[in-house]
């Protein structure tokens, strides 16, 4: 007896089919139908992570990316080399209100050029570009959300 019961119950629960005999086919169709399941939840899990359901209206040509340190960024007037190069975002210090705002974020000015070069010069990285200085605009001001880097994928 295991825990109360009869192993030869336990057995014959196991082993019954049906008068076709097609036990088998009906058990991989449950795990198919689990594995559905499954893959379901995490696409649904990793769109709400990546927080894509909150994602505004996007320009004609922008791609977002979104970071597990909370940046979410849109990149505008910048090509999309994803299949080319890795983009790592660095996120400015910010109120707690705007941590999770998507911030559209643009190619330097030319005042920010030099803090741009003096980054790159700085982190000393071989193959990394400085791409994008992320804002967001809060009623009449704008906030540095922080900027995006990328280097080659090899």
């Amino acid at each position: 007896m295991i825990y109360g019961f009869d192993i030869h119950f336990f057995c014959l629960f196991l082993c019954r089919h049906n008068s076709k005999g097609n036990l088998m086919w009906k058990w991989i169709g449950r795990a198919l139908i689990a594995a559905v399941v499954a893959l379901i939840g995490y696409v649904a899990y990793d769109y709400y992570r990546a927080d894509l359901h909150t994602r505004p209206e996007m320009p004609p040509g922008a791609f977002s990316i979104s970071y597990k340190n909370g940046m979410r960024a849109i990149l505008v007037d910048v090509p999309n080399e994803r299949e080319t190069r890795r983009y790592f975002g660095y996120p400015a210090e910010v109120p707690f209100y705007i941590e999770d705002v998507w911030a559209f974020c643009t190619p330097p000015e030319a005042d920010e050029q030099n803090d741009a070069v003096k980054f790159i010069k700085a982190s000393n990285k071989p193959g990394e570009r400085f791409e994008v200085v992320c804002r967001i605009k809060v009623d009449d001001d704008t906030v540095i959300r922080g900027f995006i880097t990328s280097v080659p994928r090899l």
